[in-house]
């Protein structure tokens, strides 16, 4: 029975006269076959969240707490102090990222003309400085701000030293067609008690900047279809590298005689690769 195995897992995994010197997982309808399973997976818990949308929903381990917390690390790493949570803009942000739902959009400015300092004058923050951050599709915290942190305007709000205070609300619904968590975070510095009176007698300047993420409430379902889809497509993925890595190695080692060439097999492998990686899923922000 041993001895079964490990012929079989040779056949399978490792370049032999019985498999013409290449792994029989590196196979013409090997990866075939590969493509085939990885789609028809990513099709039936596409079709599984559309038919219950209770049970397969989209299940995020993002909070305001951790999205508070790796903010004002970045702004500790940079020398700037840290921002304090606002319970005006809080309340700015979810007000947003409802909008966003309810309205189906994903922008700035919602269809209607709204911009994000109306949602922020309106929760009674009166701002001098204000700005807007997005994300959606992102599973955790990390994420989110490392995302935000590597574009230039979003680090420029999260590092902004005229900044005093943040917003942040982090919903799940249904945007576009699909289950989706936004993360938005809204940024400030309160006017001056001094500012706040001469407001009634001339027009004040405002100053702010975008980007983009939306954050609040968090729900996890029964079955986490993205997080389940991406661990598939990852798996795939890694496996076919390890073997075509095995494979590559023997033919550097041995230089075997195949009866057939091996460019066919990688143009099929590389578009393995690129349908597990496209089906992985990848946030957004704005």
């Amino acid at each position: 029975m041993v001895k079964e195995v490990k012929i079989l897992l040779h056949h399978y995994f490792y370049p032999h006269q019985s498999n013409n010197y290449r792994a029989k997982s590196l196979h013409h309808s090997s990866i075939v076959f590969y493509i085939i399973l990885l789609f028809a997976f990513q099709l039936f818990f596409g079709q599984v969240e559309h038919l219950h949308r209770g049970v397969l929903g989209y299940a995020t381990d993002i909070s305001v707490e951790n999205l508070l917390s790796l903010i004002n690390e970045k702004r500790k790493e940079n020398n700037l102090p840290p921002l304090a949570l606002s319970a005006e803009l809080s309340e700015a942000a979810t007000k947003k990222a409802t909008d966003m739902f309810v309205k189906n959009y994903w922008a700035h400015v919602s269809p209607t003309g709204t911009t994000p300092w109306e949602f922020i004058s309106s929760s009674g923050y009166r701002y001098v400085y204000a700005g807007e951050n997005l994300a959606k599709d992102f599973n955790t915290s990390s994420e989110v701000v490392s995302a935000w942190m590597n574009s230039p305007t979003h680090r420029a709000n999260i590092l902004k030293p005229e900044y005093a205070d943040i917003g942040l609300a982090v919903v799940n619904g249904h945007l576009n067609g699909g289950e989706t968590t936004l993360v938005v975070e809204h940024f400030g510095s309160k006017m001056a008690a001094k500012d706040f009176i001469k407001e009634t007698d001339e027009q004040i300047t405002y100053n702010y900047q975008i980007s983009g993420t939306s954050a609040q409430q968090k729900i996890i379902p029964l079955l986490n279809s993205v997080a389940w889809s991406k661990t598939l497509s990852l798996t795939v993925t890694e496996f076919l590298l390890i073997v075509l890595f095995l494979d590559s190695l023997y033919i550097w080692r041995n230089r075997p005689v195949r009866l057939i060439g091996h460019s066919l097999s990688h143009i099929i492998f590389l578009a393995a690769l690129l349908g597990a990686m496209g089906a992985t899923g990848v946030g957004v922000i704005l």
